[in-house]
């Protein structure tokens, strides 16, 4: 799975540039080595879960649009190579969330479609409020895959709420 260019290797499925050591892609999953699912160590494994970096079969896994995720990180939202951990409506929520972050040594990354008048609202409901008259799209706080689970656990600590619309507990 990895492809040779000069003293640099890339990925032959995303050609992200890795290592030489790498035993797998951190961008998309693919292993480079023989390895077994770590919920069935006899099966061997289809990829690697680009959020938790552990080794899954196909029972415990799956890929889709070129990312391998395991069962338990299947919800997380995924762009460009970064995981969603945050979403709300309100801008200035999403700075202080965005700079908190920062400031904890993470890389997060603010993201936001803007809103597509011709786009169908009955597909992207869950994602659209109103305001005014005016839908507002929500606001994303991305950060790289290595840093998606401790940085969901220092939201959590910190005292972050997504369920109350990302207000602070």
């Amino acid at each position: 799975m990895i492809e040779s260019q000069q003293s640099d290797f890339s990925c032959t499925r995303c050609r992200t540039t890795v290592t030489q050591d790498d035993k797998f892609c951190p961008s998309c999953g693919s292993l480079f080595t023989d390895g077994f699912c770590s919920n069935h160590g006899s099966v061997e494994a289809e990829g690697v879960c680009v959020i938790c970096s552990k080794p899954f079969c196909r029972k415990c896994g799956k890929e889709s649009e070129g990312i391998f995720l395991c069962d338990p990180h299947w919800q997380y939202e995924i762009h460009e190579g970064m995981a969603r951990v945050f979403g709300c409506f309100d801008n200035v929520h999403a700075q202080y969330v965005t700079t908190t972050l920062e400031q904890a040594g993470y890389h997060p990354f603010l993201y936001s479609r803007m809103f597509n008048p011709g786009a169908d609202l009955v597909s992207i409901s869950g994602m659209v409020r109103n305001y005014g008259n005016h839908p507002i799209v929500e606001l994303k706080v991305l950060v790289p895959f290595p840093e998606v689970l401790r940085a969901t656990e220092s939201l959590k600590e910190l005292g972050f709420n997504e369920e109350d619309g990302g207000e602070k507990a």
